[in-house]
């Protein structure tokens, strides 16, 4: 090729200063300029035609630096059309930021955004009209005059197409919840730090009536649901409100909301009395028959564990994703479970007040789907009770395996080493101890104790050993024999880390062996 595709102008003085165009006999090679032009002809058109795809420029752009956007404007008026409304397309207004846009910026270019963020003061923004603006940030802009009015008037004509409204640290008014409820496209709400006033809580409700997604931080709120307010659109509600919302409000808030996919509930109750209960709704089986993930992270006993579990999917499981944390996973909790066993793909009980010592091994046995699972102990005893495990597709595994009176029954651990060796597909594999459980008895990873069996871990990319604040009595016995067995089986190994050996200088050799095979060590790694 004689010139770059991009640049057709050659060409042109090519073809000026050609007398006669050239011909070839059919004894003779074709010269190759007659077959350079068309190629490049052709490479030039084709890349000026995949730029006019969306899709492309789409894909460009995510290389691109806003720096670099900038510069792609200037180069003709084809590309600054092109890339002009992936300059604007979320812009930040920060009253402290020099940088920022000012009004005599924006008001031009206010049809291409789709996303905004205020913080400090509207500063006249606030008047414009964003024709196709979809998500709406105000950050703490609650000190600055009296935004709540004008923000009641500006919703509806200022941003006819928002979806997503986020109010950080900017309490509103009456108005503004009115003309919110009114709003024929808001699907999404983000609130952070505001306070609901008794007498905005029916109109903060119907607001909640109409979202798909409701995120709520440390808000404050007065006075209970509506008796007739019921929030069947919502999808995801992600609450972490503490002792600012009445418990008995945000409860209730979860029970009114049947067709809930995602729920994650936070709330900060460690002096609960043991004769509290959370759940005085009455359950019943299939109430939100679309849950698919479930993060509880409060204090709640085994029955209203058991009933969140017993009130979620279509009667054959739904949940994807189970996190509790800080509850009680007992009997009855774990039985309900066990409806989700063909569906669970991500379970994280590492953090359970109590949980049954059968949980464990029947996860290990029942969930064909589980890629990432989370505990905190299983017992060799236990593991030699049940029958093989079906978890074949485990991406991640973070766990500790108890091998009761190890010295005479060394077999338990050849068989807890022979089920993991099952696990062909494993990626991260994290040995741990929790701070507050006992040292002795922990599965050793030494070659003489059946190690050697994990050699079908071909994927294996990462192991850890626990150390530090999670277990800081936990000390592994690693030996040079057994980190070379590492390198040397596992191919896809790049890190190691934890505590290796509790002897000091040992542990500096292996360190040493490890990163001379490539590997990365770590002092602390979390699977």
């Amino acid at each position: 090729v004689l010139f770059p595709p991009s640049s057709p102008a050659p060409l042109n003085r090519l073809h000026s200063h050609q007398s006669a165009p050239l011909t070839t006999s059919s004894h003779s090679a074709p010269s190759p300029l007659t077959v350079a032009v068309p190629q490049v002809q052709k490479q030039a058109m084709l890349h000026e035609k995949a730029m006019e795809i969306p899709e492309i420029v789409v894909q460009v752009v995510s290389y691109l630096r806003r720096g670099d956007l900038t510069q792609c404007v200037r180069v003709s008026k084809s590309w600054q059309d092109m890339f002009l409304p992936h300059i604007w397309r979320e812009i930040y207004v920060f009253q402290s930021d020099r940088c920022s846009p000012s009004a005599e910026d924006l008001y031009p270019h206010r049809h291409l955004i789709h996303s905004l963020s205020f913080s400090g003061a509207l500063s006249g923004l606030g008047t414009f009209i964003y024709p196709n603006l979809h998500s709406l940030k105000f950050i703490d802009i609650r000190d600055y005059g009296d935004p709540a009015v004008a923000l009641s008037v500006d919703l509806t004509e200022m941003c006819p197409l928002l979806t997503h409204l986020g109010l950080v640290k900017s309490n509103i008014s009456s108005t503004t919840w009115t003309a919110l409820s009114a709003h024929p496209h808001l699907k999404s709400l983000e609130l952070s730090g505001i306070q609901v006033q008794a007498i905005d809580t029916p109109w903060f409700w119907k607001v909640c009536e109409k979202l798909e997604k409701l995120r709520m931080f440390e808000i404050t709120l007065q006075g209970p649901i509506p008796e007739d307010s019921v929030f069947n659109r919502l999808r995801q509600l992600n609450m972490s409100c503490n002792y600012r919302m009445d418990e008995e409000v945000q409860i209730d808030l979860i029970y009114r909301s049947a067709m809930l996919e995602s729920l994650k509930w936070n709330l900060d109750d460690y002096r609960r009395p043991e004769t509290r209960t959370f759940i005085r709704h009455p359950i019943q089986s299939n109430h939100w028959p679309n849950l698919r993930e479930l993060h509880i992270y409060l204090i709640i006993w085994d029955t209203e564990l058991a009933s969140f579990l017993r009130g979620a999917g279509n009667g054959q499981g739904s949940i994807v994703r189970f996190e509790p944390r800080r509850c009680e996973l007992g009997t009855q909790a774990s039985r309900n479970l066990s409806i989700h066993f063909n569906t669970l793909v991500m379970v994280d009980i590492s953090d359970c007040n109590t949980s049954t010592r059968s949980t464990v091994p029947d996860i290990l046995c029942s969930c064909p789907n589980l890629k990432d699972l989370r505990a905190r102990n299983v017992f060799a005893k236990d593991i030699a009770e049940r029958g093989p495990w079906v978890c074949r597709q485990l991406r991640a595994l973070m766990i500790c395996f108890r091998v009761e009176e190890a010295q005479r029954h060394p077999q338990l651990q050849q068989l807890v080493f022979q089920r993991l060796s099952t696990l062909i597909q494993l990626k991260r594999l994290r040995m741990w101890v929790n701070f507050d459980d006992p040292v002795e008895g922990v599965l050793e990873f030494r070659l003489d104790c059946g190690m050697g069996q994990l050699a079908s871990l071909q994927g294996l990319s990462t192991v850890s050993f626990s150390r530090g604040a999670f277990s800081p009595n936990y000390e592994p016995q690693l030996g040079m024999e057994e980190v070379v067995w590492m390198a040397d089986n596992w191919k896809k190994l790049e890190t190691i880390g934890g505590c290796l050996n509790r002897d000091a200088q040992m542990e500096s050799q292996l360190i040493a062996t490890i990163e001379s095979f490539g590997i990365q060590y770590a002092s602390e790694l979390y699977v």
